[in-house]
């Protein structure tokens, strides 16, 4: 849970519920207790009065931080909550909103907007008459969970090793969560040092989101950082808009999603494009394997490519496109169907770094 000293929540569940662009993204900064429940401020005045206060007609409550503070940040969505968990984690936390919001201003606990009845959160009384604090005791109650420590360890697992975890690994994960007070840190070290990390079938078993796919190939080709629209234009084309993504799931995981018929045309495209130095970011000659290969025979040429470009490892089918430098998948231009009967042409340097970067071994992680 990365506590902070003299803190009673876990650190990061802490810094995102207390973070703007969260409060703002999921409503929360709205969130207000309804008509029927005295907020803090009324409380305290039934306290001294010994009245209940008549309640004024307000905006009311509004779910959606509590709801995906359990399904996405949390327990998961078979985590074992209900709707009346929701409820109760949205009434803990009305008054978690901010400061001057059209100002840019940070977190702040408003009394006025919060609930201080009586709530129960997955079987935990949160007693009458407090403020910040019931939010605390919330993120507590539920970082300390068991379906919390399972989801985090699934979820984990799914982006480091397969799409398809290990059931055994992410229970050794799990556990590692609940013994170490959810330690992200000894949690990977669980993952990375497992025997599933390293076997066979976890290698190269990721596909790369076009966000890593058009990162990776930048690196491979020693780019330059880019100011412009184009490398971002270049990741919305293959189906992630930089923070376009709108329900608040965010982007695939697996790559299922990503790898389709379409789909894998456009990645083969970029790769070839890239490799030819026609996209704005890198040219060929930037290459670091270029200065290296360019006079060389193709032999040779083609192993240094699968060494710089895929870490040494190439199918068959691949090594094969690359000597012939063309892959069947992309359309030759129509000039060239004329020469189909002429002596085939020597790839270029260029044809080869284009198909290495849009091999099947480069998809993937």
């Amino acid at each position: 849970l990365f506590r902070s000293p003299g803190r009673h929540q876990p650190q990061l569940l802490g810094a995102v519920a207390h973070s703007p662009a969260m409060l703002d993204y999921l409503d929360n900064f709205q969130s207000v207790a309804d008509s029927s429940h005295l907020t803090l401020s009324e409380f305290r005045q039934a306290e001294r009065t010994g009245r209940r206060p008549v309640n004024h007609r307000r905006n009311g409550l509004n779910e959606n931080y509590g709801r995906e503070l359990l399904e996405l940040h949390t327990l998961g969505v078979d985590g074992g909550y209900t709707q009346k968990d929701v409820i109760a984690v949205a009434r803990a936390l009305t008054g978690w909103t901010i400061d001057r919001p059209r100002e840019g201003g940070g977190f702040i606990f408003r009394e006025g907007q919060h609930d201080a009845e009586p709530k129960i959160v997955l079987g935990h009384t949160l007693p009458a008459g407090r403020g910040e604090e019931d939010g605390e005791e919330v993120l507590d109650i539920i970082a300390r969970h068991p379906a919390t420590a399972h989801h985090i360890a699934f979820e984990l697992v799914r982006r480091f090793v397969s799409d398809t975890p290990s059931v055994a690994l992410v229970n050794r994960v799990a556990e590692t969560y609940r013994r170490t007070d959810g330690d992200i840190r000894e949690m990977l070290r669980t993952i990375f040092t497992s025997p599933e990390f390293f076997s066979r079938a976890a290698y190269r078993a990721k596909v790369k989101s076009p966000f890593e796919l058009v990162v990776s190939a930048r690196r491979i080709m020693n780019a330059s950082p880019d100011t412009s629209a184009s490398t971002a234009y270049q990741i919305q084309r293959m189906g992630e808009q930089l923070f376009g993504h709108l329900a608040p799931n965010g982007w695939p995981e697996t790559g299922d999603q990503w790898i389709k018929a379409g789909a894998l045309l456009d990645r083969i495209n970029f790769g070839v494009q890239a490799g030819a130095g026609r996209m704005r970011f890198a040219s060929a000659e930037q290459w670091p394997g270029w200065a290296l290969l360019i006079a060389m025979p193709l032999d040779n040429q083609v192993d240094g490519g699968v060494d710089q470009v895929l870490g040494g490892n190439a199918s068959p089918e691949t090594r094969e496109i690359l000597f012939k430098g063309q892959n069947p998948l992309v359309a030759r231009p129509v000039a060239d169907t004329s020469m189909a009967r002429a002596a085939p042409v020597r790839p270029s340097l260029k044809d080869l770094l284009g198909i290495a970067l849009g091999s099947p071994e480069f998809q993937r992680r």
